[in-house]
């Protein structure tokens, strides 16, 4: 397999080349997550593997609860469906509370605290969703000080034990519910099932990856991932490129010309955070510049990350920034453009090139 070969696949099991209709909620589950700590772009990336995106469907299916965002596999905001979230979260619960305990520990996160603040939450959000400031300010009724970063871990620590997660939004502003109002009940399984089920919707989604590309993306220590790739292993096919050994389910050779390979992607997209070991296949040398391909809007085309871009939204129209690297001949491609218009449909507005 060339290099290639393997970015194309990658492409195609993320739904880049948009094969089918999805809703934004079978999107979802179909990937499992998508990083969503910038939540306008993250609703780009359901946008971008979407036939027909919308931002405002998506919108809705956060609203309806189809698609909720909480802390999930990795300490950080991620889009997750009500269906799959009980088994994943099970799995991370642990790992993300001992990421969080230096922090805890600076902002005065005791388990005393904790247990106090616990049953404010659990009393006000069985009658309304809050903002993170309502939040805090019944708990300064109750003689609970909290400011904005205590607040966080407080809230961190009830999404991971699966107390509350996000609500229905008030204007523009995020508010939480209460879990259970959200998430129907779900079989507990074993550890063994789910790290088993994580590891095939990852390799399915995300493949060909390695080993530790899946234990970073996962969040579970190498020891766990290994027992999860373990368990589905004669399932998976070896792929050996440039001596990295990577991963995948048996497919079809991918056809090059039908599958699109120039994107604008947000910051955090899942075709680049999705990986540690292998990430850097997306750009040459070093990824400062783009930053390494998660934590800026980057521009791929031809399998590389060629510049980024940076977007000025107004009432009406919406103005984009295209800054490429200097090897770059300095035009958007026509491939680039088709995302572009992609980009214009989902915003549901003109969108113009500075």
């Amino acid at each position: 397999m060339t290099l290639k070969e393997l970015l194309q696949y990658r492409i195609r099991n993320q739904q880049l080349h948009r094969p089918v209709p999805h809703s934004p909620e079978a999107l979802v589950s179909y990937m499992g997550i998508i990083q969503a700590q910038d939540y306008a772009m993250a609703k780009w990336a359901i946008g971008l593997r979407m036939q027909d995106p919308g931002e405002a469907q998506i919108e809705e299916a956060v609203d309806e609860g189809r698609i909720i965002r909480l802390h999930v596999l990795r300490p950080t905001w991620h889009f997750v469906t009500t269906e799959q979230v009980r088994w994943m979260m099970q799995l991370s619960a642990v790992s993300i509370q001992k990421a969080a305990r230096f922090i805890d520990r600076q902002t005065g996160l005791t388990p005393a605290l904790y247990a106090k603040a616990r049953k404010v939450l659990e009393k006000e959000l069985e009658v309304e969703d809050l903002t993170k400031e309502e939040i805090m300010e019944r708990l300064a009724q109750r003689r609970i000080k909290t400011d904005h970063l205590l607040a966080t871990q407080l809230q961190i620590r009830a999404e991971t034990e699966m107390l509350i997660c996000s609500g229905k939004r008030k204007g523009r502003r995020f508010t939480y519910t209460l879990f259970d109002k959200r998430v129907g009940p779900a079989a507990t399984i074993s550890r063994e099932e789910a790290l088993a089920r994580l590891a095939t919707l990852y390799f399915k989604t995300r493949g060909p990856a390695t080993l530790r590309d899946f234990a970073w993306w996962s969040g579970l220590t190498i020891t766990d991932a290994t027992k999860g790739w373990g368990a589905i292993e004669k399932e998976l096919i070896p792929v050996t490129i440039r001596d990295t050994v990577y991963w995948m389910f048996e497919q079809d050779t991918p056809a090059a010309p039908a599958i699109p390979h120039s994107f604008l992607l947000p910051p955090y997209d899942e075709l680049a955070v999705s990986y540690s070991e292998s990430r850097g296949l997306l750009f040459d040398g070093d990824g400062t510049s783009v930053g390494n391909g998660i934590f800026r809007p980057v521009m791929m085309e031809k399998h590389k990350l060629t510049g980024i871009w940076k977007r000025t939204e107004k009432k009406d129209a919406i103005g984009l920034g295209l800054s490429f690297l200097p090897q770059h001949p300095g035009k958007p491609s026509r491939d680039l453009l088709r995302s572009v218009k992609l980009y214009e449909q989902h915003m549901g507005k003109p969108v113009s090139i500075l």
